[in-house]
């Protein structure tokens, strides 16, 4: 090589220890490790939030050696090219560590983990490239080699701006909810602080019946009583799913106010949020400048974007276009919209033939630099894609793909991208080989694992006996009455054991089959799921009718409100447990005005939600036009969208609660809902509505 080369190489090696990033981020890495405590897991300040999460401090050092990286290619040198790359790596790491010690609601998000295997197999190519890179003697495979690093260090910068993206989604929705008025708001505004109008409950039931309930509610309950229930129930009904888009989470996150100690509840979100923001605005547009989009000339007749640039509707082909440019980088949810509903609108073989058939595209430019770049950056991602569908959102029904798709990752993918990321592809592939014919994904056991990390780890459990407990054992429960529940200790056992028992039912089926059941089912309600599904829904229908018969059926007004304060405290107990389902359909049934159209839109993590969800889903059809070529049938993704969020947050709730099973209270549940479980809406409305007159 020439002196000059030698030359360049030695000064650029000089200027990466010179700045020495890695030492700062290293630094960084330490100073997080030796705080004392996690960060505040409700977005709530308890004094200087967040201490563990620096990315403000440690994102600047990765700024450093991406600028000489982008010098690299004037000199065209390699030995720079691989001095400067462990540099970056270690800065990555940094970050990455950094984010990791976000508030527990974030690390434990889908869509923060699935971006983090996206910049992680993004720089395993990045890496694999630079450190296998061959010494050649003609200038031109050096400036070719260069030029793909380039593009696989762009690459991984895009994944990193995504894993930011999918950070600052959802801190956008860590921002704490409104404080609860004050019991003289409560009794000033009773129609908007304890129960939805009167004119939706006749909207969605006979009016007769809940409008005689209300009068009987109202006479036995005194102001404290309601308030407790407006106070339950209030956190509950300012809560919703939001669905923020790229184009708001700027102005979700848009204070400027970083507040080191403080009362706030929202210094917290505040902090991190701007934190995030200020790293964003760092990003460097792109770090190879003949890399960018170049539209496909079918996306004006096949693609249709709304305003803020995310697909609403696609053919097959221009999907798979869309995730494979950079214009689908700002859409966070599609990979997982795409694999985990791709099933209703097509199969493994076509979704398979589509991804070869874009990983051959062949565009032809004027340049053929560009031409090159283009190439490598959609086989980049479609390794990318194929290795997310292998190692986490595989299924059973893809076996019939999965000889053609591991003959296309040893004779295409393993000599088009490094061994590094390749080898994970083809290791998915020979894990799901073995699993045989109950393959399946690991998507479902890693959130069940994030879930699970972020619950409290020793096992839940109860001293407190019931005082007939050797006729519980016996499984006579003659003798026992709601009351002996009544006090601290039973409201606690009582909470545990069923929201034990009402887990025990969810769990018997997998939320991506029960979805799937809930949008196809045509009639049959014979299958292993629908029996599955309708079990749970049965039970919840009977903790609910449980509940309002106990109360509607009371002898006098004072035993009346006795039963409402126990349910009362058992919900409160159930919320504790982070039973939402049966901490809301216990305190609904408390406050029978807003039962009905409350549960319609209860925003708690139980299958009535998800049903809603699904059912918002399927109203839209699975197909629709475009908006400027009548008669087009493009694939309907605003049906979609809200299908994936139901099947991400059903597999959360698959989390296990650690609590520790008394049998016999158990039995004793089983046998009092049983009475419950059978009988239509109308004969449980007219059976309660004949014990309420009596009293």
């Amino acid at each position: 090589m020439p002196s000059t080369h030698n030359s360049r190489s030695a000064q650029a090696r000089k200027r990466a220890a010179r700045v020495d990033p890695a030492s700062d981020a290293k630094t960084n890495s330490e100073s997080v490790d030796s705080n004392q405590s996690l960060p505040s897991t409700s977005g709530v300040c308890t004094g200087v939030p967040f201490t563990r999460f620096d990315l403000e401090k440690t994102f600047p050092a990765i700024l450093a050696p991406l600028s000489l990286l982008r010098s690299i290619p004037e000199s065209q040198d390699i030995d720079a090219l691989r001095a400067l790359a462990p540099v970056l790596s270690h800065c990555l790491d940094a970050i990455l560590h950094s984010m990791a010690h976000f508030p527990e609601h974030i690390p434990t998000s889908p869509k923060y983990h699935l971006a983090l295997s996206e910049v992680n197999f993004s720089k395993d190519m990045f890496l694999g490239h630079v450190t296998h890179i061959p010494l050649h003697d003609r200038p031109s495979s050096y400036r070719e080699a260069i030029q793909a690093a380039m593009q696989f260090l762009d690459m991984t910068m895009s994944s990193l701006k995504g894993f930011l993206n999918a950070a600052a989604y959802e801190v956008a929705q860590l921002k704490p909810l409104p404080q609860i008025p004050v019991e003289e708001d409560l009794a000033q505004n009773a129609d908007e602080s304890g129960s939805l109008s009167h004119s939706s409950v006749e909207s969605h039931h006979n009016s007769s019946n809940a409008n005689t309930f209300a009068s009987v509610s109202t006479d036995t309950l005194n102001r404290s009583q309601k308030s407790k229930v407006s106070a339950l129930l209030k956190p509950l009904l300012k809560w919703r799913p939001s669905r923020l888009d790229l184009a708001t989470l700027e102005s979700a996150a848009s204070s400027t106010l970083i507040h080191s100690d403080s009362d706030d509840p929202g210094c917290g979100y505040v902090y991190v949020s701007v934190n995030i923001r200020n790293s964003l605005a760092q990003f460097p547009v792109s770090i190879d400048p003949t890399i960018g989009n170049i539209p496909h000339p079918e996306d004006a007749t096949e693609l249709w974007k709304d305003g803020n640039g995310l697909a609403q509707l696609a053919s097959l082909k221009a999907l798979v276009r869309y995730m494979t440019s950079p214009d689908g980088d700002i859409d966070i949810e599609i990979i997982d919209v795409f694999f985990l509903c791709f099933r209703f609108f097509s199969s493994p073989k076509e979704t398979f033939d589509t991804l070869v058939a874009r990983y051959d595209d062949k565009l032809v430019c004027r340049s053929s630099t560009i031409t090159r770049s283009h190439s490598m950056q959609v086989k980049m991602r479609i390794a990318r894609l194929l290795y997310l569908w292998v190692d986490l959102h595989w299924r059973a029904e893809d076996a019939e793909i999965l000889t053609p798709l591991t003959q296309f990752a040893f004779s295409r993918l393993a000599q088009d991208i490094p061994r590094d990321a390749s080898s994970k592809l083809i290791s998915s592939l020979h894990q799901r080989a073995c699993d045989g014919d109950k393959s399946k994904g690991l998507r479902m056991e890693k959130t069940i694992a994030r879930a699970e990390a972020k619950h409290r780890q020793e096992m839940l459990s109860s001293t407190w006996e019931p005082r007939e407990k050797k006729s519980m054992m016996r499984r006579d429960f003659s003798k026992v009455k709601l009351s002996h529940f009544h006090s601290p200790g039973g409201h606690a056992m009582l909470a545990l054991q069923m929201t034990l028992l009402l887990w025990e039912k969810y769990r018997a089926f997998e939320p991506e089959d029960a979805v799937r059941y809930l949008m196809t089912r045509s009639g049959d309600d014979h299958s292993p799921i629908a029996r599955k599904v309708a079990n749970f829904m049965a039970y919840e229908r009977a903790v609910h009718r449980f509940v309002m018969d106990s109360i509607g059926s009371a002898e006098s007004v004072q035993l009346r409100t006795e039963l409402t304060e126990f349910f009362l405290e058992l919900a409160s107990k159930c919320h504790e447990l982070r039973n939402y389902s049966a901490s809301c359909l216990i305190a609904l049934a408390c406050d029978r005005p807003t039962v009905l159209p409350f549960i319609t839109a209860c925003p708690t993590h139980d299958i009535v939600l998800f049903i809603r969800e699904v059912a918002r889903g399927c109203g839209s059809g699975p197909y629709d036009q475009h908006p400027n070529v009548p008669g087009s049938r493009l694939i309907n993704l605003k049906r979609y969208r809200p299908i994936t969020w139901a099947v991400r947050a059903m597999e959360k709730c698959h989390a296990p609660f650690k609590i520790q099973r008394v049998d016999y209270i158990c039995d004793w549940l089983e046998h009092v809902l049983s009475e419950y479980l059978v009988g239509t809406e109308a004969e449980w409305e007219t059976r309660i509505y004949d014990n309420c007159r009596k009293l």
